[in-house]
């Protein structure tokens, strides 16, 4: 907390306001000027230049070329330079751990996944998601490692922004862990991680329709459901950083199944990836005939949700049956979200959105089916715009937003090898 009565302390809080608002707006034009900043940010002109000057040091800002003249000299422009400085984005799914190596321009340098073994327990999960980042580490050679701002994680459970700990994750069956301190033992990078689903909203807030839209809702639909909700360009985050736990609300009060978390009739237990995966499990097991038989080659343990959507598409009976009831139930619990935030759009990403547009279209007429007449008219529903890499992406934008803050230092020590 800043000390308002150390006048140093004050003058330091307030350069580093004005140098937010000065990179938010170099990031956000084509080539702009000194002049122009000044005007625009209502900060004296030798300010503006002292302040270039360093986010040019810091190799964040670059001269690119000369403007149009207004009368006189013709004006140098800047432009946001994220080319030389890199970061890791980890989406820590149940099934992969999947990492990406990105500049600060969102553009991927390189990709690792590897399987998570879930059944290995914490202490594994945390060493195996090490290795994919070291090997992402690997593909910039050791002197540009030193380039490495920070890793963002995605991370599936509530997460204590409080305490910084994974409170409880129904989908990894943990309780109270501790990632930053167990990853701290093999790199001393940066580390930050939140909510999957509330990351995927903060990339979309960066690099997706956060670009155009300042209210929006992201629904992750993989093998849990949950949500990022953003309000006028700011991540909603609750009491304890819980907010979001979309897939907890009680669709069917007197559904037989039961969720992860303990609950029956959760919306995740109606329609997650998981969901559809263990309906057709049952349905094949009491005898119900499908084409999945044969796809899954007579182990019905190994269907997923994307053979089921490709069963559907195919026109099989069963799957169809099954596909269409879990999206119709999504589709009730985003008219509720619709009805209650009232949100310009709602992205929807995860590895269910494989389905394409027999998802899609469903969703669209059970909200406009649903949601009250003119906010459901109103509301917008789009893919992801990372697709199956929307977690990573948004993991990388966790470290891109501390950057932009200037709550990361400028990067000089090579992680541990």
């Amino acid at each position: 907390m800043i000390d308002y009565s150390k006048p140093n302390a004050n003058a330091s809080y307030i350069n580093k306001l004005n140098k937010i608002k000065i990179i938010d707006l170099i990031r956000s034009s084509n080539g702009i000027s000194r002049a122009d900043i000044a005007k625009k940010t209502h900060l004296s002109p030798p300010t503006v230049s002292r302040i270039v000057e360093d986010l040019i040091e810091e190799e964040l800002v670059i001269e690119v070329g000369e403007g149009e003249s207004k009368g006189g000299r013709r004006p140098t422009l800047l432009e946001f330079s994220g080319e030389n400085h890199y970061i890791i984005g980890i989406d820590l799914g149940t099934t992969n751990i999947y990492g990406v190596l990105t500049d600060l321009n969102a553009r991927i340098i390189a990709e690792e996944k590897i399987p998570t073994e879930v059944e290995t327990g914490f202490h594994q999960v945390m060493k195996r998601t090490a290795t994919v980042i070291q090997d992402l580490e690997e593909n910039l050679g050791k002197k540009k490692q030193k380039k490495i701002f920070g890793i963002g994680m995605a991370v599936a459970g509530l997460i204590n922004r409080k305490r910084m700990i994974v409170e409880f994750s129904p989908d990894f069956h943990w309780h109270e862990v501790n990632v930053v301190g167990e990853l701290s033992k093999w790199h001393d990078i940066p580390i930050v991680f939140d909510n999957v689903t509330r990351v995927m909203a903060l990339g979309e807030l960066c690099f997706g329709v956060g670009r155009e839209h300042r209210n929006f809702i992201c629904v992750n639909v993989g093998y849990g459901i949950g949500s990022g909700i953003i309000v006028e360009g700011i991540p909603l985050y609750g009491f304890n950083g819980m907010a979001g736990e979309f897939g907890h609300i009680t669709l069917d009060r007197n559904s037989s199944i039961q969720c992860d978390c303990g609950n029956f009739g959760c919306l995740e237990a109606l329609a997650s990836g998981n969901a559809i995966a263990k309906a057709v499990q049952r349905k094949l097991k009491d005898g119900k005939s499908s084409i999945l038989t044969e796809m899954c080659e007579g182990n019905v343990e190994c269907i997923t949700a994307e053979m089921v959507a490709n069963a559907a598409k195919q026109g099989d009976a069963l799957a169809w049956e099954i596909f269409e009831t879990a999206v119709e139930y999504l589709g009730i619990g985003i008219a509720a979200l619709v009805n209650l935030f009232n949100p310009e759009v709602v992205v929807i990403g995860g590895g269910v959105t494989q389905a394409g547009d027999i998802l899609f279209d469903k969703v669209r007429k059970v909200v406009k089916a649903r949601a009250l007449n003119k906010v459901a008219q109103e509301v917008e529903i789009v893919p992801a715009t990372f697709g199956m890499k929307a977690a990573a992406m948004g993991a990388a934008s966790l470290i891109l937003n501390k950057v932009l803050s200037f709550d990361l230092v400028h990067p000089k020590v090579s992680p541990i090898q």
